[in-house]
């Protein structure tokens, strides 16, 4: 491990009290993601809504500690679902809705449309959000946070899926197990990658 994976390899599960921290760091690593950045094309829309966005797409990982960050540098940090948890689509769609630009509306909502198509129908994990801070991307540090979710989901043998936000980001998940099973891409977005990783 580099001196500097090192400095960051100090792995705390979320709680509560992480919230407002772990909201920092995602809002920082996503600010130059394509899909994102497509949903919320301007920097004030994106800093005004991502918040919501990830209240709405991750759910809430906090109340049972489902998800991690570096908790020295807060460097990165990984959500997902249990498959006891509850996600609430219709009120996310709304959201999104009414959150992304007038004219993005019609092709938002035929993405995650396509999305739900690709969601297993059985019980499943959803990793619903990986980011690193910019200043300490293509270090390592987002494939040791993955590790050490996918060894939690190993202990509970669960099928998990994802969407993978680049064709960069595929390839890291496929090197821990991960299988693209279609690319999603509507009008003027950018391709979405759904990946299934299965039950250990």
């Amino acid at each position: 491990m580099s001196s500097q994976k090192g400095q960051h390899a100090s792995i705390k599960l979320v709680a509560p009290e992480d919230r407002s921290r772990v909201r920092a760091i995602l809002t920082v690593a996503f600010a130059m993601c394509p899909f994102l950045r497509w949903l919320y094309p301007e920097p004030d829309r994106f800093l005004r809504h991502f918040a919501g966005f990830l209240d709405y797409y991750a759910g809430d990982p906090y109340a049972d500690r489902s998800g991690a960050y570096f908790d020295s540098g807060d460097t990165g940090a990984l959500l997902w679902l249990t498959d006891k948890a509850h996600r609430d689509d219709a009120a996310m769609m709304k959201f999104l809705l009414g959150s992304v630009p007038d004219y993005r509306r019609t092709e938002t909502e035929k993405v995650f449309e396509r999305f739900d198509e690709y969601h297993p129908k059985e019980p499943h994990w959803h990793f619903t959000m990986l980011g690193v801070d910019p200043m300490h991307q293509r270090s390592g540090l987002g494939g040791l946070l993955y590790r050490h979710g996918l060894t939690i989901l190993d202990k509970a043998k669960g099928l998990a899926f994802t969407e993978a936000t680049s064709l960069r980001a595929a390839r890291l998940y496929e090197r821990l197990g991960w299988q693209i099973v279609g690319e999603v891409q509507i009008g003027s977005s950018p391709p979405v990658f759904p990946m299934l990783r299965p039950s250990s």
